[in-house]
């Protein structure tokens, strides 16, 4: 049976890089930096660096714990899960296995969230340390491109999990 320790280990080294990414850019920040572009990459929205810090740390913090919160408080609520092959996957012997395992899977979607969220810093980072800032239109889709995927992924090898019965 697999456990959780490597999802966790990982996020939990990811938690670390990320703080350890703000700390290090907090002093090369400039004190008003562009947050907001619009599609061609153009700044229409600013922040100092200070609230932009703080909202990067929350943001940070609450995006990628969201679906393990989630798939964590679903086992004291089960009737809210909709999985294939319901009444198989919650028997009594499986119950547990159905929410360990779903807890373990949303752990890794919180690591690609966060490397989504470290990707958007740092791409933050590069269009404000230009003369005019201006935010990589490939870099976003690259960054959001590789996130879909992964969510995508992500999904299939759940639905596949669940739609194999013993």
């Amino acid at each position: 049976m697999k456990t959780i320790r490597t999802p966790a280990l990982i996020l939990g080294l990811l938690y670390l890089i990320f703080l350890g990414c703000l700390v290090w850019s907090s002093p090369r920040l400039p004190a008003h930096l562009a947050t907001h572009f619009d599609g061609n990459g153009r700044a229409t929205g600013w922040m100092g660096s200070s609230a932009y810090l703080q909202s990067m740390i929350v943001f940070g913090l609450v995006f990628p714990l969201f679906v393990p919160a989630i798939s964590y408080l679903s086992r004291f609520f089960p009737q809210c899960c909709n999985i294939p092959n319901r009444d198989y996957w919650f028997a009594p012997a499986r119950r547990g296995e159905v929410f360990d395992y779903l807890f373990r899977h949303s752990l890794w979607l919180g690591c690609m969230a966060l490397c989504f969220v470290i990707g958007v810093h740092f791409s933050t980072i590069h269009a404000n340390s230009l003369g005019q800032p201006h935010l990589s239109t490939l870099l976003v889709l690259a960054l959001a491109g590789c996130f879909l995927v992964g969510t995508a992924i992500w999904t299939l090898s759940m639905f596949r999990h669940f739609n194999h019965v013993a």
